[in-house]
């Protein structure tokens, strides 16, 4: 097998498109593979513009009379927020349950060139709930490690915050809170990059479960640890030239990008070059976990149901 590198599947992920997508160029089949595609990003990427231009005094003068009318009826409105926040966390544990789902679902499109909906929905149910549930107990550990470690920071820092002062003991707790929250991101970015890039396609194709997915992968990493690494800062650059072309396609379609769905459906390509990507790189340290064939004339398996 030759060395891995993270040039040789860009080339190979270029071909995918071509051949998933233009080859030929067929509309029922994009719309279907961009709704797989779209759930496969639902609920990520999501921001709200909350900036506003109004004067904060304006603000003040609108908002206290609410806020006097919430403090002086918080027997009503307590439970209100408490029923709320219930269908609000329902709600994206929803949305994230289906996620994981599309997840699967789009990888199997694209690796086998076809764009189906039902079929991949059931077949990867066992998987998509195994990352739902992983996804949600690190995000819980992930929210715990972040409350301790602010309530660290507050308890290194308190001598000199209580006292309006600017000292030693705020200094390190400036610093060590710098330095958790660097690595916690860092941490956060690896996990959910290797998860959506690796663990995700060695489940399918391996057909196991989220853990022995991870078992999998760091054996993989810790013969080439230093060719992930590349990995992950090579998509990086990458995702800032594909980040740029999408913004100069977004700013040409007057936004049409931003719709649910729409958006996806325009920016597919984009969709299949990352998820193909991610899969050419992984199929070059095992063979098994190669559901392309080899060959320049050849990449993609077709569907022989």
């Amino acid at each position: 097998m030759a060395s891995p590198s993270v040039l040789a599947p860009v080339g190979m992920a270029l071909e995918t498109v071509r051949r998933v997508l233009f080859r030929p160029f067929i509309p029922i089949k994009w719309l279907a593979l961009g709704f797989t595609a779209w759930l496969a990003v639902l609920g990520e990427g999501a921001g709200l513009n909350l900036g506003s231009n109004c004067n904060r005094q304006h603000v003040t003068k609108v908002c206290r009379p609410a806020w006097d009318f919430i403090l002086a009826h918080l027997a009503i409105f307590i439970p209100l927020f408490i029923l709320f926040a219930t269908i609000a966390v329902i709600f994206l544990l929803l949305v994230m349950w289906v996620n994981y789902r599309g997840k699967f679902m789009f990888l199997d499109n694209v690796t086998g060139d076809r764009a189906e909906i039902v079929r991949p929905w059931r077949q990867f149910r066992a998987q998509g709930n195994s990352c739902f549930l992983f996804n949600v107990c690190f995000n819980a550990a992930a929210i715990g490690v972040l409350l301790l470690a602010a309530g660290l920071v507050l308890l290194v820092g308190w001598p000199d915050w209580s006292r309006s002062q600017f000292s030693w003991n705020a200094a390190f707790a400036l610093m060590l809170g710098i330095a958790f929250f660097s690595c916690f991101i860092i941490t956060m970015v690896c996990v959910e990059t290797f998860l959506e890039d690796f663990v995700i396609p060695i489940m399918a194709f391996r057909n196991c479960r989220v853990m022995e997915g991870w078992s999998m992968f760091f054996d993989l990493f810790r013969k080439d640890a230093g060719m992930f690494i590349l990995y992950l800062l090579f998509k990086a650059g990458l995702g800032v030239i594909i980040g740029l072309i999408s913004m100069l396609v977004c700013c040409l379609l007057c936004c049409a990008v931003l719709i649910p769905y729409v958006g996806t459906v325009i920016l597919l390509p984009v969709y299949v070059f990352w998820r193909a990507y991610s899969v050419h790189f992984l199929g070059q340290f095992d063979n098994k976990l190669k559901p392309f064939k080899d060959g320049q004339a050849s990449y993609i398996t077709l569907s022989t149901d």
